[in-house]
């Protein structure tokens, strides 16, 4: 009689374990869905109170997805193939040396040229890998929209689920799922949203201080923006130097008030705007979590990473005040 729990339980320990060997492959494009699911759902509720539909409601919102992220993922592909491309054979037609000698001795410039190059080739071949990687990216996303299709179909019973399975009290489950949403908005909007207008506001600044693939360094900065301490400055400040040390003065001094005033400091009045004060998660949490997410997840882990730990952050919080309640 004692043998069979113990048996159930090495059983249910087993599958577990092969569930989730089956799913690790695909952890990124069901983590994904639930992102969008999330993000889209506000859309999805609005459409099916008018025609009262949930299958023909999710198709609807998962086409809309599909356009607003295939094509211009597909063009902003196509630019930074061919600027990479383009960048590399401009750095190599540079003579960082010789530009540099003016100002240092020839062992800094010699430093800072092969720096230079480094960086850039770094960045090609992230790029490069990128692109390479476009048919596994296309099985995920498709795998992507087929579990969002599902999810926005099925919220209400998730919602309901979720309620159901947390060990906690009805009013706290609330405030659960109410903080929840609150982070994910915080990291998804303020976060993700804010460094696509950075990066955007980056590439046309590249582009009126005539700088080669505008398109590439915008990403770049985008990517550099959700990073704490790391920041657009890293992508505008260099460029910014080397116009000066090209003695193009206005160009120079164009980008320095520009990364500085407009770059640099946009995310300080869009965030406020898209999430609200009260949703702020603290610039550790998001480094960490991102640093520890790209590790874990890859690229999903710069927003499951923050979401991740500023969650159990918070359900921290809401158990150590109900200790605190039930003791008093």
């Amino acid at each position: 009689m004692k043998k069979l729990p113990i048996l159930l339980i090495i059983t249910t320990i087993i599958l577990i374990y092969l569930s989730f060997l089956t799913i690790r492959p695909l952890l990124t494009a069901i983590l994904s869905s639930f992102i969008l699911a999330f993000i889209f759902y506000p859309a999805y509720k609005r459409l099916n109170s008018k025609i009262n539909n949930k299958n023909l409601s999710s198709l609807i919102i998962v086409l809309v997805i599909l356009i607003l992220i295939i094509v211009p993922a597909i063009l902003i592909t196509n630019v930074l193939a061919k600027e990479s491309v383009v960048l590399y054979h401009k750095i190599r037609e540079k003579d960082f040396p010789s530009l540099l000698s003016k100002y240092f001795e020839s062992n800094f410039q010699q430093y800072i040229g092969t720096i230079i190059n480094n960086s850039v080739l770094y960045i090609i071949k992230l790029t490069s890998n990128f692109i390479l990687s476009i048919p596994n990216i296309a099985l995920s996303f498709f795998v992507t929209m087929f579990l969002t299709y599902y999810l926005l179909k099925e919220s209400q019973n998730f919602i309901n689920a979720a309620k159901r399975y947390l060990p906690f009290k009805e009013s706290v489950k609330e405030e659960i799922l109410e903080r929840f949403s609150r982070i994910t908005k915080a990291i998804v909007f303020g976060t993700i949203l804010t460094a696509m207008i950075q990066g955007v506001l980056g590439g046309a600044m590249f582009v009126i201080f005539d700088i080669h693939s505008p398109v590439l360094w915008g990403f770049v900065m985008a990517i550099g923006s959700i990073i704490p301490l790391l920041g657009t400055a890293t992508v505008w400040l260099p460029a910014a130097i080397i116009k000066f040390f090209q003695q193009d003065y206005v160009s120079s001094t164009g980008i320095l008030l520009f990364g500085a005033l407009i770059v640099g400091t946009v995310d300080n009045f869009i965030k406020p705007k898209l999430v609200g004060k009260r949703a702020k998660v603290h610039p550790a949490i998001i480094l960490i979590g991102i640093i520890g997410g790209i590790k874990l997840l890859g690229f999903i882990g710069l927003i499951m990473g923050p979401l991740i730990l500023a969650t159990s952050i918070e359900l921290l919080k809401i158990e150590t005040a109900k200790d605190n309640k039930d003791k008093i």
